[in-house]
């Protein structure tokens, strides 16, 4: 990843854990990374703090150490990933219209999800019906966000109350999908083996017109990884797009047909994966930052250590929406990607031709990665200067940069950014609260000089 080298190196970003105590540390809280996806990576999902420790102490050689890693992906290109479970009744309706995986988890857990999906009916909440995070729905600073988990108002059975009828569900529906993801995950390979031949067999003489979008995604994973149980996720989790030139909407209901989620999303969308949610990235680029630790609870799609029982019993089985990250604009003109854990949050700044960005003081340690174009970055010691100010608002140092540049920014720097033509530019900083840093005037730092402590230049087409 172009920036996730930076993780380690920041120093005196606050306290310990990046929570502005007010000591310094050689750590920062959080790795950046510009991926580049070709080839699918691994049916994961990360494990909390209780159980990164448990991992570690049982498991040193495959956990290397004992914090738990929240992760948050901005598309920078059009981007494929599958994550979290689809809504139970998607999942059925796939099982009944894919024979080869029902012949791999049995007939009896599909009827137990049947069973399941007919109890959680009356007790399941609408999805919203607008988009999840659509860029066009961009909210200022400071205003309440629209958390993707929040479910859109619904008619309850009488008498039971929202909390209620959420327990209730997760009760039924909770055990049904685990029993199916749990029989797909430890069939034994002959078995996988032949229901996929069979899978790709049977999608091999449909006509090209009467393929679904989701039997074209299984075909193309397969090439990948021949005969990996992997394969079958697609009819189990959300299949997730980034690409500005489809019909969103559309194309999120029409390829949602697998055990996981399939969105579509535009450049500039972000997705939240938190502990215990199941995902995989398929294809494309993006930036990912995550709370400092390398615990990964792989188990297909992957020539790597599987630890499949720890997967099929770590994971929530939440079946709801996946949770998209809403970008706010702040002042200065750049997107602020606030994620729900402290350890970090994410500014974009998109800036044509000609135009400046303000990236406001962090009163921590930052990374910077420009991913296109190329300018000159600023650093401010004054606060608040003029945005369209000439060279005598500016008392810092100026830096040429291009696609690939990478800076470590000290806390208490604002940075203004000017384009010569087009430039994409991403920061990750420990979270903190804007109104809060401004105040602050960038005071309470630790004692680090003023000036950028270190800069690095990154390949063009960086990948992971």
């Amino acid at each position: 990843g172009g920036g996730g080298g930076g993780g380690g190196g920041g120093g005196g970003g606050g306290g310990e854990n990046g929570d502005g105590g007010g000591g310094s540390s050689t750590r920062l809280p959080f790795l950046f990374k510009v991926l580049s996806v070709r080839t699918a990576l691994s049916i994961q999902a990360h494990p909390n703090k209780t159980l990164a420790a448990k991992l570690h102490r049982e498991k040193p050689q495959h956990y290397k150490d004992d914090n738990h890693k929240p992760e948050m992906t901005i598309a920078v290109t059009p981007f494929e990933a599958l994550c979290s479970f689809q809504k139970i009744n998607s999942v059925l309706e796939n099982c009944r219209a894919c024979p080869e995986l029902v012949a791999v988890v049995g007939r009896e857990a599909v009827a137990a999800l049947s069973a399941a999906a007919e109890k959680a009916a009356p007790l399941t909440p609408a999805w919203p019906t607008a988009r999840w995070g659509r860029r066009g729905a961009t909210a200022r600073a400071g205003a309440e966000r629209n958390s993707a988990k929040h479910a859109a108002p619904h008619s309850l059975p009488e008498g039971v109350s929202a909390a209620e009828a959420a327990a209730r569900r997760e009760a039924v529906v909770v055990p049904a999908l685990k029993r199916v993801f749990t029989r797909l995950m430890t069939a034994e390979q002959a078995l996988v083996k032949a229901q996929l031949d069979a899978l790709m067999t049977r999608i091999e003489s449909t006509s090209p017109m009467l393929r679904l979008p989701v039997d074209e995604l299984a075909a193309r994973i397969h090439e990948q990884y021949p005969h990996d149980v992997g394969v079958f996720c697609v009819y189990l989790l959300h299949h997730l797009v980034l690409e500005p030139s489809r019909n969103c909407l559309g194309t999120v209901w029409e390829l949602s047909r697998y055990l996981l989620n399939y969105l579509v999303l535009e450049p500039g969308e972000a997705l939240f994966l938190n502990a215990n949610e199941p995902h995989a990235y398929l294809f494309g680029d993006c930036i990912e930052c995550m709370a400092e630790s390398d615990n990964v609870v792989r188990a297909g799609l992957t020539p790597k250590f599987k630890d499949v029982d720890v997967l099929c019993e770590m994971l929530t089985y939440d079946d709801g929406p996946p949770y998209m990250v809403p970008p706010l604009l702040i002042d200065g003109g750049a997107e602020r990607y606030i994620a729900p854990v402290p350890e970090f949050l994410v500014d974009r700044a998109m800036v044509e031709a000609g135009g400046a960005v303000l990236l406001p003081a962090s009163p921590f340690v930052s990374i910077v990665v420009v991913v296109e174009g190329r300018g000159k970055l600023e650093e401010l010691v004054r606060q608040q200067p003029q945005l369209g100010g000439g060279a005598n608002s500016v008392d810092g140092l100026v830096h040429a940069v291009r696609q690939g540049s990478v800076f470590m920014a000290c806390a208490g720097t604002a940075l203004q950014v000017r384009a010569e033509e087009r430039l994409l530019i991403f920061r990750a900083t420990a979270k903190h609260d804007l109104a809060e840093a401004e105040a602050a005037g960038g005071g309470g730092a630790p004692s680090l000089p003023t000036t950028t402590a270190a800069s690095a230049s990154a390949s063009a087409s960086a990948s992971a």
